[in-house]
């Protein structure tokens, strides 16, 4: 096992969880902070500590162990280091990789970001352990957080019902220290052992960071054509600037996703158009079409890229009246027998 260990990534959580593991119980830590190193001065002094640390071997304690954190400073594909700031870390890396560290040293690097394609990522790729965990599309962070809750969930004597763990994420987002701390709450409304389930999730989990689920709200209610749910949506936005704006945008995306959806389904090809799609999506939109015709879809579409066009138009506040009216009508599901093909 290497002695040098780079941990990359934006989920400080995670990467902290990492780096514990190599640290073990703190003997002979030695921490190099670089979090509020903005600047290339202090950046090129923490090069210079953590290169004075990693050519100290261990002194009274039997181990040493190096943790430089938070170093924001590796190289990127965009905004990355100065060039004085580069060319040091890459004397560093070169050094690293010419000075193999006694089984009593251990030297650890962490940092949101690094380019794989860098000289100084590339110099230490083989004589170091690097870690760097998924900072890719959205549904793909999505995916591996809901792997990460269920385990942890099971090590809390906990399980999901089907459907509950994507909503979870989906309401609490990708943060893993947000989602452990939701998960611990939900452990104690729960009282230690249970299944959670989607009411669960809504009733107890707190809306993470940048996350909204009330505008999620509108667009599940609206899909499975639920007015009551719907109206109850949009209540909280009501009373917002750009109400109106707001809405339809949300609204006509929707139902542009689900009109390209239906189409796609129809003709056989729905594996084509939920490609790419995070699948908790993908499953829930795909359940919304049973209740939708395809010229259901394209009328309703239609008629809210309209209102929307108004919307923008308008300097008056009537508009937002026509929204919830609007809302009620697509909502209405026609008579059984009148049902459009």
């Amino acid at each position: 096992m290497s002695s040098v260990h780079v941990i990359i990534g934006e989920d400080d959580y995670l990467v902290s969880e990492t780096a514990a593991k190599v640290v073990g119980d703190g003997q002979g830590l030695e921490v190099i902070d670089s979090g509020l190193s903005s600047n290339a001065e202090l950046q090129l002094r923490d090069i210079a500590a953590a290169d004075e640390s990693f050519s100290t071997p261990p002194f009274l304690d039997p181990v040493k162990v190096t943790w430089w954190k938070n170093v924001k400073f590796l190289p990127q594909s965009k905004g990355g280091p100065s060039e004085a700031v580069k060319e040091a870390l890459e004397r560093f890396a070169r050094k690293i990789a010419s000075n193999p560290l006694p089984d009593s040293q251990k030297f650890v690097i962490t940092g949101p970001k690094m380019l794989v394609a860098s000289v100084f990522a590339k110099t230490l790729k083989g004589v170091a352990e690097i870690v760097s965990f998924a900072s890719g599309k959205p549904w793909e962070k999505a995916k591996e957080a809901v792997v990460r809750v269920i385990d942890a969930a099971s090590d809390m004597g906990l399980s999901f019902a089907p459907g509950a763990a994507d909503a979870f994420v989906a309401r609490v987002g990708t943060d893993t220290r947000s989602l452990m701390g939701e998960l611990a709450k939900m452990r104690d409304y729960l009282g230690g052992r249970g299944a959670i389930s989607e009411a669960d999730v809504a009733e107890v989990s707190s809306q993470g960071v940048g996350v909204e689920p009330e505008v999620w709200a509108i667009t599940d209610a609206l899909g499975e054509r639920n007015l009551p749910k719907a109206l109850a949506a949009i209540r909280p936005f009501e009373r917002e600037s750009g109400f109106a704006v707001r809405v339809t945008t949300l609204v006509e995306r929707f139902l542009r996703t689900l009109v390209a959806l239906k189409d796609a389904a129809e003709r056989g090809r729905a594996d084509e158009a939920t490609e790419g799609m995070a699948p908790f999506a993908a499953r829930k939109n795909m359940g919304f079409l049973r209740a939708w015709t395809l010229r259901e879809l394209r009328v309703a579409r239609a008629r809210f890229m309209a209102l929307r066009e108004r919307a923008v138009s308008s300097s008056g506040g009537g508009v937002d009246a026509l929204v919830v009216a609007e809302l009620a009508r697509v909502c209405r599901r026609p008579a059984q027998g009148r049902r459009a093909p």
